[in-house]
């Protein structure tokens, strides 16, 4: 597990926000601190996800799923003013950096669909549209 989390000293972060989903959702777990959170707020990968319960349960985790294709309107608009002042600091001073898998532009979409249908994409599938 040490390998994820290097980067931070081998201490994890505090909060990982998973938009993949499946076997990613699982590797997110060990990356996350003592007493971490865990949100789920998409499932571009599938809905199922094996876990292991010891990473859960040692590190104390807290795990949360967030669906705003199913969220009521005046919820989602709350979470959505919520995030922008609770993330865009993070953003600005780059703390919190978009993952970025590839980028594709408007004439190769076939392509950049064959990659995520791949389920081989780690992160987010860029598509520039003119």
């Amino acid at each position: 597990m040490q390998h994820r989390t290097e980067r931070t000293g081998g201490e994890g972060v505090d909060l990982v926000l998973d938009h993949a989903g499946g076997p990613t959702f699982a590797e997110c777990l060990p990356a996350t601190s003592v007493d971490g959170s865990v949100v789920n707020i998409g499932r571009l990968d599938r809905a199922e996800s094996a876990v292991d319960l010891d990473v859960l349960s040692y590190r104390h985790l807290r795990v949360r799923g967030v669906s705003f294709g199913f969220s009521w309107p005046e919820k989602l608009g709350a979470v959505l003013s919520g995030a922008v002042s609770a993330f865009a600091p993070t953003l600005l001073d780059g703390r919190v950096q978009p993952l970025i898998d590839s980028g594709y532009d408007f004439r190769t979409a076939f392509e950049a669909v064959r990659r995520l249908a791949s389920h081989q994409a780690l992160g987010k599938i860029v598509l520039a549209v003119p």
